[in-house]
């Protein structure tokens, strides 16, 4: 205690008083432990009941129950929180420590330690909380309209000669998805209908050209596609109009917005979903390939009943030339000649297109061998490499940008803990006159000066006692 800080009128003996009846209160005031924590708990529950609260996650545990529990934090306070099992299992993505989060619930005190805690209900990234929760909101409401349902998607077509990409013409997505076609040999036409994918009119200029090529004629597929990006970046693909457009086409429909994690309203209302540009394109190549596939079966199925049926007719002439030897009477021989005849023209007919298919099999065969040629596909491998290159120097780029941010809160958490902050935040540390810390009060009598230290400077104190 500082005496020399009391008032010279505040004699011993009254503030003895003073601190006797402070500490004799009657038995009716009184309050045991557990009493005031429920009268706390009532309080809290009842004032603070769906609240939001934003801040940064620290502390995060996992418990094997399924439930959460973790710190929610800013730059002066620290609030404990628990996500219960069945409201994790809600959750779109995982938690992490440093993730800043929008949180609702309602404020709850632990009786068994008397610390009051945040229940979450609903957890959001922040930045994105609003834009998510419409998302929502809106996907609740076209899935109970049943935009959505499996038995309004239309099966893709597995030989597209003609398909509309809508999409960016300079986005790196439009580069993969064509890429991929051309590597897996996609022999469909494909015209790029280019459109901003994001930013003031994006939604308009997309819904126009989507209402263009629904009423173009001569496409089989639609693919609507985009690079991934933020919540807000992909936002025109969560348009209510546009989900309904694509709901509605006659045509089908494949979306592939953004990456893997991305997903936006286009995604349900279209036919097929593809988890990215390239993914769209691997999907419409395999369908192509496994229909080419069965064309080559059924064209060597074709040849073999063509062989064996010649082989039969063969058999057959062979069959009536003997009976005719045997038999021999004249107008019989007239008339299997005739069939002779006939039989021979269907053959030599039949022997024909075959040359001609065989040639035009080994046409294409030809060509085929031109376009494996190693000086072709070295520089597809070339230019994959490159790309490859690029990918690398920008995840690079990215994850020094990243090791700097976290190197940055690092350095702040460490200046928040050390003592000149400390001594800001209203602290104060006690020393003798050789500078030594007093940590105790029993110290702290046995010396008649000490010396105070605050943030801004020290200042002596005289130990009366």
């Amino acid at each position: 205690m500082l005496w020399s800080s009391l008032p010279p009128e505040c004699g011993a003996e009254r503030i003895l008083l003073m601190l006797d009846s402070l500490m004799t209160p009657p038995p009716e005031q009184v309050l045991e432990v557990t009493a005031l924590t429920r009268l706390i708990k009532g309080q809290l529950e009842e004032n603070f009941s769906r609240v939001w609260v934003k801040g940064e996650v620290s502390n995060l545990r996992k418990q094997s129950s399924g439930h959460l529990y973790f710190s929610l934090k800013d730059t002066g306070s620290q609030l404990p929180c628990a996500l219960f099992a069945r409201d994790a299992a809600r959750q779109s993505f995982e938690l992490q420590d440093g993730m800043e989060l929008l949180l609702l619930g309602d404020v709850s005190v632990f009786e068994p330690h008397g610390r009051y805690q945040l229940i979450a209900k609903i957890v959001i990234q922040s930045g994105e909380g609003r834009l998510q929760l419409d998302y929502e909101r809106l996907k609740r409401k076209l899935a109970a309209e049943g935009l959505f349902d499996a038995s309004h998607k239309k099966p893709l077509p597995a030989l597209p000669r003609k398909i509309a990409v809508i999409t960016s013409p300079t986005g790196a997505a439009i580069r993969d998805f064509l890429q991929i076609l051309r590597r897996r040999e996609f022999g469909g036409e494909v015209v790029i209908f280019p459109v901003k994918v994001q930013g003031k009119g994006a939604a308009e200029e997309v819904g126009a050209m989507f209402k263009h090529v629904v009423a173009s004629d001569g496409f089989d597929l639609i693919v609507i596609t985009r690079g991934g990006g933020s919540i807000e970046d992909l936002w025109v693909f969560n348009e209510e109009a546009l989900a309904r457009e694509v709901a509605a086409c006659p045509l089908p429909v494949i979306s592939a917005i953004g990456h893997e994690i991305d997903t936006v309203l286009t995604d349900y209302a279209a036919d097929k979903r593809a988890e990215t540009p390239s993914g769209a394109a691997e999907l419409i190549s395999s369908l192509y390939m496994d229909a080419r596939s069965r064309c080559e079966d059924a064209k060597s199925d074709f040849h073999a009943w063509v062989e064996g049926y010649l082989s039969d007719q063969g058999s057959q002439l062979r069959d009536l030339s003997a009976r005719m030897r045997i038999i021999a009477p004249d107008r019989r021989v007239q008339h299997l000649s005739m069939r002779i005849d006939e039989m021979e023209s269907r053959l030599s007919s039949n022997l024909a297109r075959r040359i001609t298919s065989e040639h035009q099999a080994l046409s294409q065969y030809a060509q085929r061998i031109v376009e494996q040629h190693p000086k072709t596909r070295i520089g597809i491998a070339y230019q994959s490499l490159k790309d490859f290159s690029r990918r690398l120097e920008r995840a690079k780029i990215l994850i020094a940008s990243k090791n700097g941010e976290k190197l940055q809160s690092l350095q702040h958490r460490l200046e928040n803990g050390s003592l000149q902050a400390t001594l800001q935040r209203g602290y104060a540390m006690i020393q003798n006159r050789d500078g030594d810390i007093i940590d105790r009060a029993s110290l702290a009598k046995k010396e008649s000066q000490l010396k105070a230290r605050f943030h801004d400077g020290e200042i002596t104190l005289k130990n009366d006692s």
